[in-house]
């Protein structure tokens, strides 16, 4: 009996499979947590993982406890809870949140970088964005309410609403980035859609992973750059927009010297950073695209979900927005005031704990290997997931019920949506959680204020909106 071709290929790559799993099981024996029981060699976990995700993570906990591993896609990657979960922000010097991202999201290598390109991005969004956030508060609300005017207007279905509300985010964040730019119309739709138009390439399922998780990468990289795709096109037109501001605040700078007073926006900053390198302003710019924009829509259409999902805050959470108008003294709201939006902090906040992913936040070990205070060791390379929802929904950490979202559940706490807390990890803990946590919260806050105001928000048809899982993640729902 002859082989075919496919079989000898399929042959090949069982053999090479085996010869990569066996070399792991000889390296350095460790304590390691327990590998989950799988029926298919080479596939492993693969399909439970991402069949039903929820409740696979919750089979693997009851039998293996609170820290175990798995093995996805040809890696083995272990998940921890909450009482691990906080030796990995502390250790940050041990476990990098960057080089686990890099396997799936190989930002550095679309855009041709070094793997420590980005790092300054949180410096000068901690400093500025957030540290001089007063400046900006009252820009992103003149942008939010000119949006929601010109994209809303007397009102429509958004269906799906995240496309919509991505746009309404994309203007005073365009604004935030230089003022210049936010009525520049190619410019916000470039703001808006480029994080969905490379959706396409991270949606590839990593099969190549199963040979060399580099493989994958380098495979998504090697595709990005020599295909055809919008996101190409997104970054061309954020260069061409920027370049003439850019050249125009330098020349100002030098003609000024000391008498130049630098625009106080995230724009200046790169200038100061990158001085004429424009590729490298580009760059950072759509970092901050990413973080801003993405982040801030789908959080702000879960939040109008659950408030079309639960009439029974409508009344309170009306009230507590028309009092807050009625005491404004300004065109605009202070931080001062919008931190008084009790009622609204807490539903944002709520939104924020319910709407996690089941396991998030990766995080590769940087050292030989780790030892955890359980004992537990993983090896140099290992990604290691947090279970966020073993986290986010524990009724010992957040009240009974912690399944179910309860807009007012924060009240008593006072702990308000941006507040990093170890049983709170939407934005990450510790040194590196996410700086422009408050940047997005306000907005997000301001644009559910003038919203529920202006407009009798309802959803389309009669049944409970939920989220769409995907594996581990979660994603908005397009009915509106």
């Amino acid at each position: 009996m002859e082989f075919t071709n496919i079989q000898l290929a399929f042959g090949f790559l069982s053999f090479l499979i085996a010869f990569i799993l066996l070399r792991r099981e000889r390296s350095v024996k460790l304590n390691e947590p327990h590998l989950v029981y799988y029926k298919y060699p080479i596939i492993g976990h693969t399909f439970d993982y991402h069949k039903d995700n929820q409740k696979f993570m919750k089979e693997c906990y009851k039998k293996y406890g609170e820290i175990f591993s798995l093995y996805v896609f040809g890696q083995i990657i272990t998940v921890v809870g909450r009482e691990h979960s906080p030796e990995i922000f502390k250790n940050h010097k041990e476990f990098s949140f960057t080089e686990a991202t890099q396997e799936f999201f190989p930002m550095h290598g679309f855009l041709s970088r070094p793997n420590n390109y980005f790092d300054q991005v949180s410096t000068v969004i901690q400093r500025n964005l957030s540290g001089d956030l007063k400046f900006y508060t009252s820009r992103v609300q003149e942008q939010l309410l000119i949006s929601i005017e010109k994209i809303i207007g007397d009102g429509k279905v958004l269906q799906p609403p995240l496309k919509t509300l991505q746009l309404l985010v994309a203007k005073p964040v365009a604004a935030a980035v230089a003022e210049e730019l936010a009525d520049d119309k190619e410019l916000i739709n470039t703001f808006a859609y480029a994080v969905h138009d490379i959706a396409s390439f991270l949606a590839i399922p990593p099969v190549l992973s199963f040979i060399n998780p580099n493989l994958q990468k380098n495979f998504l990289i090697t595709l990005f750059h020599f295909s055809s795709n919008p996101f190409k096109g997104h970054r061309e037109l954020i260069k061409r927009k920027i370049t003439p501001v850019v050249n125009k605040r330098l020349s100002e700078m030098k003609k000024l010297d000391g008498a130049y007073t630098p625009p106080v926006d995230l724009l200046q900053k790169f200038i100061e950073l990158f001085g004429e390198d424009i590729e490298g302003i580009t760059d950072y710019i759509i970092s901050v695209i990413f973080a801003a924009v993405h982040t801030t829509s789908t959080f702000l259409t879960y939040a109008l979900q659950e408030f079309v999902n639960n009439p029974q805050i409508h009344e309170e959470l009306l009230e507590e927005q028309e009092q807050m108008y009625k005491s404004k003294e300004t065109d605009y709201y202070s931080i001062e005031q919008i931190s008084k939006m009790e009622k609204l902090d807490s539903m944002v906040r709520e939104t924020l704990r319910v709407y996690s992913d089941t396991s998030a936040l990766p995080h590769k070990v940087l050292s030989p290997y780790y030892t955890f205070a359980s004992g537990h060791q993983v090896p140099k390379g290992r990604s290691v997931y947090i279970r966020m929802q073993d986290i986010h929904y524990d009724d010992n950490l957040h009240g009974q019920n912690s399944k179910e979202f309860e807009a007012f559940r924060h009240l008593k706490s006072k702990s308000p949506a941006s507040r990093i807390e170890k049983s709170f990890l939407i934005f990450g803990f510790g040194k590196h959680a996410c700086p422009g946590r408050f940047f997005a919260v306000n907005e997000i806050k301001v644009a559910l204020h003038y919203l529920l105001l202006k407009y009798n928000i309802r959803k389309v048809g009669d049944e409970k909106i939920k989220p769409i899982m995907m594996g581990a993640s979660v994603f908005p729902s397009d009915e509106g």
